[in-house]
C-alpha cells in the first residue's frame, strides 16, 4: 500500500521547518551582529565627545600649536572611525532585513505545509470513516436476518 499523502507531504513540512529553523538562527546572528555594530558607534561617539570635552578643559589654561595639530589629527581620525562604524550599521541593517525577510518566507512556508498536512489528515480520516460506514453497511446487509416461523 502506497504512503499517504499527508506521510508524504510530513517530509516536505519537517524539511521546511528545519529550512525555517535556520533562517531564525541567522536572523538570531544578524540581530546580535547588528546590536554590537550599533554600540560600537555609540562607544565611538562618546569617545570623541569626552576626547574632545577633556582637550578643552585642558586647553583653557593654554595650548601650543603642536598639541592643537595632535588635537585635530586624532579628532579627524575619530571622525574616520565614525563614518566607517555608520556604514558597517547600514550594511548590518541591511543584512538584518535580508535575514528577516528570508526567515519570513520560511515561516510563512511552514505554515502552508502545516496546513496542508492538516488537511490531508481530515481527508483521509473522513475517507476512512467512510469506508469504514460502507463496510458496516454491507456487513449488516449480506447477513439475513433469521426468518420468523
Amino acid at each position: 500500500m502506497s504512503k499517504l499523502k499527508s506521510e508524504r507531504f510530513k517530509v516536505l513540512q519537517k524539511l521546511a521547518g528545519r529550512y525555517e529553523d535556520l533562517a531564525a538562527q541567522d536572523l538570531g546572528i544578524s540581530v546580535g551582529n547588528l546590536d554590537a555594530q550599533r554600540s560600537r558607534l555609540v562607544e565611538l561617539q562618546k569617545f570623541r565627545e569626552e576626547y574632545t570635552q577633556q582637550f578643552y578643559q585642558s586647553g583653557s589654561s593654554g595650548i601650543n600649536s603642536t598639541a592643537m595639530q595632535s588635537f585635530q589629527q586624532f579628532i579627524s581620525q575619530i571622525d574616520v572611525a565614525i563614518e566607517q562604524q555608520k556604514q558597517t550599521v547600514t550594511h548590518a541593517e541591511h543584512d538584518h532585513r535580508n535575514k528577516k525577510h528570508s526567515w519570513q518566507g520560511k515561516h510563512k512556508e511552514t505554515r502552508i505545509y502545516d496546513k496542508t498536512v492538516e488537511r490531508f489528515i481530515e481527508s483521509e480520516q473522513s475517507a476512512k470513516a467512510q469506508r469504514e460506514q460502507i463496510e458496516m453497511d454491507d456487513r449488516n446487509n449480506s447477513h439475513p436476518k433469521a426468518k420468523e416461523t
